[in-house]
């Protein structure tokens, strides 16, 4: 007998995947978030310090619940289109404001690099802000020993670019387009998707992600916006 069901996309079906499984997920995590914090305010009423391994295991608790919380988001971004809304914004800006509050882990640092020329591109600045974040996220995973992390603003014709390169082993095999693909990753946790998310919100803009080995060791990703023309 002929199958008369009708066919779903795949796309249409990932999408109510990934909406189901962040409902199902993000309320036994709220749970988990909210019985957490009811826990630590129990334990600091008296007034006496709590047990160090207590406190400890409660960061550990946290900081798996928000580990959870953003493989949602990109899943979830992955899924759905995002509205851009251009305003003219300084990457020399951008590239602080993000450094300023970006957290590192004690054995990576991060040295920012600005352009004299202070840059300004028409972007939606959250999502620019997402992508590089991405990139920066990647860049401190590919370190787990630590080590030297380079944020730059800089110029390339009528290119502005952002590049993030690491202290880090390279790129698999040396292929600068591997890592862009959705839910490739070289690491025992993670869904593989923030690079594949950055490169989707530049071209929305007009421009594009791409990754090279860096010359002096480690990996370079070069984020590029279009110019003012």
């Amino acid at each position: 007998m002929e199958n008369t069901e009708p066919k779903q996309d795949k796309p249409d079906t990932l999408k109510r995947m990934a909406s189901v499984v962040s409902h199902e997920l993000r309320n036994p995590l709220a749970i988990i978030s909210n019985s957490t914090y009811f826990i630590k305010t129990k334990l600091s009423a008296g007034g006496a310090a709590p047990d160090p391994k207590v406190t400890k295991h409660i960061g550990i608790i946290e900081g798996e619940v928000k580990r959870s919380n953003d493989v949602i988001e990109e899943m979830l971004s992955f899924t759905r289109e995002r509205e851009i809304t251009k305003a003219r914004i300084s990457l020399n800006a951008l590239v602080g404001d993000l450094a300023a509050q970006y957290q590192c882990p004690p054995s990576v640092t991060l040295k920012v690099n600005t352009d004299p020329a202070d840059l300004a591109v028409d972007a939606d600045a959250a999502a620019i802000t997402s992508a590089l974040r991405y990139v920066l996220d990647n860049a401190v995973q590919a370190m787990p020993e630590g080590g030297a992390l380079t944020a730059e603003v800089s110029q390339a014709g009528k290119l502005a670019l952002l590049t993030v390169t690491d202290g880090g082993p390279g790129l698999p095999d040396g292929d600068g387009e591997k890592i862009f693909e959705a839910f490739f990753t070289t690491k025992p946790r993670g869904v593989g998707l923030g690079l594949t998310l950055a490169r989707k919100y530049l071209r929305q803009h007009g421009g594009d992600a791409t990754a090279a080995n860096a010359p002096g060791g480690g990996a370079k990703v070069t984020l590029s916006l279009p110019l003012p023309g």
